[in-house]
């Protein structure tokens, strides 16, 4: 059997764009990871300029929001890692 292993360079970041739902990190490699902005609640708060604001962390596999103290991993996004706190919309109009 063989395991598939993540290699560090598979994780290096080369943009990222913040939608009104989604926060999506373009890979070095040309993929495309995404998540629900509802799991980064800081992010989800912030506003266009903040979110704009974003920097690529000296490893190059995370990214940094740093007016607003939030950071990701690329990791984070392919795991499926919500920040803790993070409440699905539907749960938070309950």
């Amino acid at each position: 059997m063989t395991i598939l292993e993540i290699d560090d360079r598979q994780l290096t970041v080369s943009d990222v764009s913040v939608t009104a739902d989604r926060v999506i990190f373009v890979m070095a490699d040309g993929r495309r990871i995404e998540a629900p902005l509802w799991w980064y609640p800081r992010l989800a708060a912030a506003s266009d300029k903040q979110r704009q604001d974003w920097q690529i962390l000296p490893f190059g596999d995370a990214v940094g929001w740093e007016a607003i103290d939030e950071y990701i991993s690329a990791k984070a996004l392919i795991v499926g890692g919500a920040a803790p706190g993070a409440v699905p919309p539907a749960e938070a109009a309950e």
